[in-house]
């Protein structure tokens, strides 16, 4: 029996030991971070301007891979299945806790923590120019007028822009009347909408800004408790009397099994990067709110997440 504790010790300290000098090393290889949705989209975006420059940081390249579909969760199942070793990071949203409370998905809330926080984000609803409407309660009323006419699209079910859109026509109250239509992503979306197969779109403004600048689409209302900085004309819904408050974090996450070292290292390093002037400058020419976090307060923020979605999916009638 004494011989096999020791063993066992024996064992514990080696793999300690060997997994300390893995992490020593790390990193070796360029760094896999996936987005889990579409390329093109307001979420790609925002991680794509984490890339520029992040060698300098990291010593390694950052490499942006999409694995798009449900709602982020495919991307979200993808990460959390991959070898625990810092190589196969994700970047994510709101989604990432909301997904498993309305469908069987391939992971769990807690299988993962936070690096870092890299903004809130508030999301709109758009349609084409010439969409009978100009406003909420415009909107409203045609939709009530003509029910089952109005439809809208969002980049997948559990998805972030999905639960702030339904949320915005919950508070409106034409849930009832509206057909929800998702999207193989937000350019596709886009598309159905400037088609004429989709009367409205849930996405985030950067997405969409070059076609409300080309006279093709125009803004309804803001998801969110303030204006957005490149629409100061547009009000928000609740300014329209909706209380349609629900913004969306962005940030950076990995596996609670990713050895603690090299959470440390990659907490330190996206920190870096965020702070960077090069940073800070391609986000704002994006137009994406810088709102931070390290990696205690960010998983604090997932966790939460979590329990105030668990609420909202049963309030709205989209719980599993």
């Amino acid at each position: 029996m004494k011989m096999m504790k020791k063993v066992s010790f024996a064992l514990t300290c080696a793999l300690a030991l060997g997994a300390s000098a893995f992490a020593a090393d790390y990193p070796r290889k360029p760094i896999t971070m996936v987005v889990p949705y579409a390329a093109g989209g307001g979420t790609h975006l925002a991680a794509e301007i984490l890339t520029p420059g992040a060698e300098k940081f990291l010593g390694q390249p950052l490499e942006i891979v999409c694995k798009p579909g449900a709602g982020g969760a495919i991307g979200a199942t993808y990460v959390a299945k991959a070898p625990k070793d810092g190589y196969t990071i994700l970047y994510s949203t709101l989604s990432l806790p909301t997904a498993p409370l309305i469908g069987k998905v391939g992971y769990k809330t807690e299988e993962y923590v936070g690096i870092a926080q890299c903004s809130d984000v508030a999301s709109v609803l758009a349609v084409r120019v010439d969409a009978p409407f100009n406003n909420a309660k415009e909107m409203v009323e045609w939709a009530k007028a003509n029910p089952g006419k109005f439809s809208w699209s969002h980049p997948g079910v559990g998805s972030s822009l999905h639960i702030q859109g339904a949320n915005a026509i919950y508070q409106m109250g034409i849930a009832s009347v509206t057909k929800d239509i998702p999207a193989k992503g937000t350019a596709p979306g886009i598309a159905n909408v400037l088609g004429g197969h989709v009367t409205a779109i849930s996405s985030f403004f950067p997405a969409l800004s070059e076609n409300v600048k080309a006279g093709q689409m125009k803004v309804i209302g803001v998801v969110g408790n303030k204006r957005l900085e490149e629409l100061p004309d547009v009000p928000t819904f609740e300014e329209q009397g909706y209380s349609a408050l629900i913004t969306s974090w962005r940030g950076v996450f990995c596996h609670k099994d990713v050895p603690m070292e090299i959470r440390k290292f990659l907490e330190e390093k996206f920190a870096e990067i965020i702070a960077s002037p090069e940073y800070q400058e391609r986000a704002k020419k994006l137009g994406e709110p810088q709102v931070y976090a390290n990696s205690e307060e960010f998983t604090k923020v997932l966790m939460k997440g979590h329990e105030d979605m668990t609420e909202l999916v049963k309030a709205i009638g989209l719980a599993k």
